[in-house]
């Protein structure tokens, strides 16, 4: 007598499964990507807060590493600012904040500039104030120890 094998199942996924699993996909596209516009101006906002906040401890960190203050130098006008060595006058970092966002106003500090001396302290203190398209708002207030925060 042979024997008998047992048949084989087939793995793998038929064409109405595939189908169904991208039709699931599409829906789910269409319900998120208007939660994800309306969230977006604010998720924008508060990534351009993160990065200004960002490169003024990067400012406040050479300044303490090299033992020479380092400043940052806001431009309202042109929506940008500038990291500089101010022993050596070189710029270190320029940077264009993202256009949906505008620097609404910076309170406090002296030709809108934020000094850091070799202690890591600031030599004024100040904030910055940040608004989006829908005035929205994000503030960063730097303390004379050199303390930057993010308020919402």
């Amino acid at each position: 007598m042979t024997a008998i094998k047992p048949r084989s199942k087939k793995s793998g996924f038929t064409l109405i499964e595939l189908l169904a699993v991208i039709v699931i996909a599409g829906i789910i596209a269409l319900v998120s990507l208007p939660v994800y516009n309306s969230i977006k101006p604010r998720l924008s906002l508060n990534a351009e807060t993160r990065d200004i906040a960002s490169d003024l401890r990067y400012a406040q960190q050479s300044s303490v590493t090299e033992q020479v203050n380092y400043s940052v130098v806001f431009n309202q006008a042109q929506n940008n600012y500038a990291i500089v060595n101010t022993a050596t006058g070189q710029t270190v970092k320029n940077k264009d904040i993202n256009q949906a966002i505008s620097i609404q106003s910076i309170a406090d500090l002296t030709s809108d500039t934020v000094t850091f001396n070799v202690t890591g302290a600031a030599l004024e203190s100040g904030s910055i104030t940040l608004v989006n398209a829908e005035n929205l708002t994000s503030i960063i207030s730097i303390k004379p120890s050199g303390y930057v925060k993010i308020e919402q």
